[in-house]
């Protein structure tokens, strides 16, 4: 098994006293490269803000975390937003795309940032296999919710992350919808080798995954591989 990220001890606080918030309170976690890894658990459990501090949006209050062998939570805040930019790839349940910006310039957003010059064959590959070629002109506002998840998703691809990180990308879907985003997200997974860590309150969903991770009251609790490594 090869691991691409790791926590130990993670921990994430909030208030003081009687008002203190254990939003995570200990988690020991390895993501295995290259596999689409699920986590689960109900509203307030601690799974936002798991994938927030994997992504570097936010810092621990005790806890390490290793992305690639880099320890990211001791980072500088200005090579934290390099890490953002170049080493992970976000879907929101919102899309969060730019509206102003065509669903090509959308895509391309990440790589501008970071003054990179596109891979056009990996963009052409990309939006053909998302079934895009004939939007690239248009903007969010023109979109399906289905488009603009599409569009979310190869945005967060273009730059070739090590990890893509999901927020519920279904969650604003209808079930078709959104069955096409998971079936879409998965056969990325399974072509490009992407490893995925995704948030979803559907069960049904979370069995489709190589791995199913549960987090409750900011504890890591039983699930398919639930502790530590897979199967474990």
């Amino acid at each position: 098994m090869e691991v691409i990220a790791k926590t130990e001890g993670l921990k994430k606080y909030y208030g003081q006293g009687a008002g203190l918030v254990k939003a995570l309170d200990g988690i020991d976690l390895e993501i295995e490269k290259g596999k689409f890894t699920m986590i689960v658990g109900t509203s307030g459990s601690g799974k936002t803000t798991f994938l927030n501090l994997l992504g570097g949006q936010d810092r621990p209050t005790e806890g390490r975390i290793w992305v690639e062998g880099t320890r990211i939570d001791t980072l500088k805040e200005s090579w934290l937003a390099v890490y953002r930019r170049n080493k992970v790839g976000f879907v929101y349940q919102n899309f969060n795309l730019i509206p102003m910006l065509t669903v090509e310039e959308n895509i391309l957003f990440p790589l501008e940032m970071g003054n990179e010059r596109p891979d056009r064959g990996f963009f052409e590959e990309l939006v053909e296999t998302l079934g895009l070629g004939d939007r690239l002109s248009a903007l969010p506002g023109e979109l399906s919710g289905g488009q603009r998840q599409q569009t979310a998703i190869a945005r967060a691809l273009i730059a070739r992350p090590a990890l893509v990180l999901a927020d519920e990308p279904t969650g604003n879907l209808d079930t078709k919808s959104g069955q096409n985003v998971l079936g879409l997200l998965k056969m990325m997974n399974r072509k490009y080798r992407q490893t995925i860590v995704m948030i979803t309150h559907d069960l049904d969903i979370a069995q489709t995954a190589d791995r199913i991770v549960r987090i409750e009251d900011g504890r890591l609790a039983e699930g398919r591989g639930g502790y530590g490594a897979p199967g474990q």
